[in-house]
């Protein structure tokens, strides 16, 4: 199940493929249930969900799901080496609010570690032998229970939680070929916000989200073929489309950061990967390409690596959910 501020979609499957996605549904959100990504009115999502579940046959089923973008917080980190692989979550448990601070009491957290052969990126880019590199994943614990609980409350089982980001590399990397030698960022565009990542060998390195400066509810949905949604603005479309410049204009200072604040010259983005659920995806699109001298992919959303069952792009992030593999 993907959770945004104004919709819940899901990809329902019966393995780690996604030749097994047995159906794809989306739902529209009230307006103001959900804030950035945080539960306003729980008994009003109980209700929401209860519906849901009920509507959607799903009763029982096991979920997983993405924590809100809005709430993660990513940072590089680095531990001794002779902490061990099932002792390294124990060790960050004691260095949280000691020598890693973030700006929320109690959270959740996980982190993903790099073996010493790789050049990672650290805070200060270097690489001592002693010690091993990583990044830490972490969201505000209260919030997250919040989510489970209220899974739990409606018969559904919640197995697993993910960062969506990494879920939209999983489905990447699964359907397209990937060079390791380049790194890709991800231009998520969305109704009301963006998600920009950044991925090299395989690794996360930088991670943005960004609400957009738009009335969330001059959105309407109608209902399409195959219980899809076909979203409409009923807003300014002046501000609109002056927002989504400033958002296009934005990439040139990401990229210059990666490239000379991260990697002090010595790497750059190569290709720009562009998804969402915006309406109109391919105008994104087609001005980040006439824009930036740079390789430019709009990625589609299949179910199969034949490529041959297309479905929304707004799917993508449910897929790399289907694509997880239960630990």
């Amino acid at each position: 199940m993907v959770i945004d501020d104004y919709v819940i979609r899901m990809a329902e499957n019966s393995g780690e493929e996604l030749s097994t996605v047995k159906s794809l549904k989306e739902e529209p959100l009230p307006p103001g249930l959900i804030e950035y990504g945080k539960i306003n009115d729980e008994i009003q999502f109980y209700d929401f969900m209860k519906n849901i579940v009920q509507k959607w046959g799903i009763k029982n089923q096991q979920v997983r799901f993405y924590v809100p973008s809005s709430l993660v917080i990513m940072r590089p980190v680095e531990f001794p080496t002779h902490v061990k692989e099932e002792s390294i979550k124990e060790y960050f448990m004691m260095e949280i609010g000691e020598t890693v601070h973030l700006p929320f009491q109690k959270p959740i957290f996980d982190i993903h570690t790099f073996s010493n052969s790789q050049d990672q990126l650290t805070e200060n880019n270097s690489l001592e032998e002693d010690k091993r590199q990583g990044v830490l994943f972490a969201v505000p614990e209260a919030e997250i229970i919040k989510y489970t609980e209220i899974f739990a409350d409606v018969s559904l089982k919640p197995i697993a939680a993910d960062v969506k980001e990494l879920g939209v590399y999983r489905y990447f990397y699964q359907m397209e070929q990937v060079n390791e030698e380049k790194a890709y960022l991800f231009f998520e565009f969305n109704l009301t916000s963006i998600n920009l990542s950044i991925f090299y060998h395989h690794q996360l390195e930088f991670l943005r989200y960004q609400q957009l400066n738009l009335d969330e509810q001059a959105w309407s949905a109608n209902l399409g073929e195959n219980d899809t949604l076909n979203w409409t603005y009923n807003g300014n479309e002046q501000q609109k489309t002056g927002t989504i410049e400033d958002q296009i204009n934005e990439l040139e200072r990401i990229m210059s950061f990666y490239r000379y604040s991260l990697h002090k010259g010595e790497r750059e983005v190569t290709e720009i990967i562009i998804l969402g659920d915006y309406p109109n995806l391919k105008n994104i699109f087609n001005k980040v390409k006439a824009q930036y001298n740079i390789s430019t992919r709009l990625l589609s959303g299949y179910l199969s690596e034949a490529k041959d069952q297309n479905v929304e792009t707004a799917f993508i992030p449910a897929l790399g959910l289907a694509l997880k593999e239960d630990k």
